[in-house]
């Protein structure tokens, strides 16, 4: 749950700080998706002490796991391919922290 919530604050922050622009639609879709992830497993956690995991695959010998988690993992993809195809560096200025004015980047 600790490291759930240590994400979530990092998640908050990058989406405090990103710019309005168009450019930034798909990372505010992304953050959102793993929030909702890191979400759905700490509520697992909190209302049964472990998460609970329903989906099974008979056919291959495939790990049981949940929608939560494949928001975690797809989203997550998604960001690293963000990362490396779509933003340059100067597209992520916005996260640096000793920036004091991250809104005029608009």
């Amino acid at each position: 749950v600790f490291v759930a919530a240590v994400i979530l604050f990092c998640i908050i922050y990058v989406l405090i700080k990103i710019p309005d622009k168009k450019k930034y639609s798909a990372l505010h879709v992304v953050l959102a998706g793993i929030s909702a992830g890191v979400c759905g497993n700490v509520a697992d956690r909190l209302l049964h002490g472990y998460v609970i995991d329903f989906i099974s695959i008979e056919i291959i010998s495939f790990p049981i796991f949940n929608f939560a988690d494949v928001f975690v993992t797809v989203f997550s993809v998604v960001l690293i391919f963000l990362f490396v195809f779509k933003y340059k560096e100067n597209d992520l200025l916005f996260m640096d922290i000793k920036q004091k004015k991250y809104r005029e980047l608009k």
